[in-house]
């Protein structure tokens, strides 16, 4: 089985669960949160949890010790415990990554990334999220970044869709234009 299909098989199999009890967002939360944690300090945590060269009950020992201090879900706790007990910890990213995909899905939710040249305000962060709300008629999670080579204007990115309002973008179709002129 490909890691992707085991990744999928685990996120779908808590997102079942969270479900059931009405706690779909809780144990995303949760498990991007543990994840994050995991991440830390060049994945030590992670790589800790899923290398083999660590006897399973000292996996256990440093999970257990992690565990009391992150205020998670006892759900989530367990799935996290099955994951360690079936040596799929390393297979945490996708996991987080297809149970985001699978609870955004159900909550009529996507994923922008706009890029700006100077970072938003919050009328103008506002005004975004809701352009692209309208454009995509969902519910928009939106993370914003700043990249100053963009000079002014704007990129967004929702799914594999790109809207390119950059001044950058601007000028170089400018310059297609001007040197082509059957491009206007």
């Amino acid at each position: 089985m490909t890691e992707g299909s085991v990744s999928r098989r685990y996120a779908k199999a808590l997102l079942q669960i969270a479900q059931e009890v009405n706690s779909v967002d809780r144990y995303g939360n949760d498990l991007e949160k543990f994840w994050d944690v995991a991440r830390l300090e060049n994945g030590l945590l992670a790589n800790a949890l899923a290398n083999p060269v660590f006897t399973k009950p000292e996996r256990k020992l440093v999970l257990e010790r992690v565990l009391p201090g992150m205020n998670l879900d006892n759900t989530v706790c367990n799935f996290l415990r099955l994951l360690l007990d079936k040596n799929r910890m390393d297979g945490m990213e996708g996991i987080v990554r297809e149970y985001r995909a699978f609870a955004d899905i159900e909550a009529n939710r996507v994923r922008a990334t706009v890029t700006t040249s100077a970072p938003l305000d919050a009328a103008a962060r506002e005004q975004v999220l809701r352009a692209l709300e309208i454009s995509t008629g969902k519910s928009v999670v939106l993370d914003a970044r700043v990249d100053p080579t963009l000079l002014g204007g704007m990129v967004a990115q929702v799914g594999s869709r790109v809207f390119d309002a950059s001044l950058r973008s601007r000028l170089e179709r400018l310059a297609l234009t001007l040197t082509d002129p059957s491009r206007a």
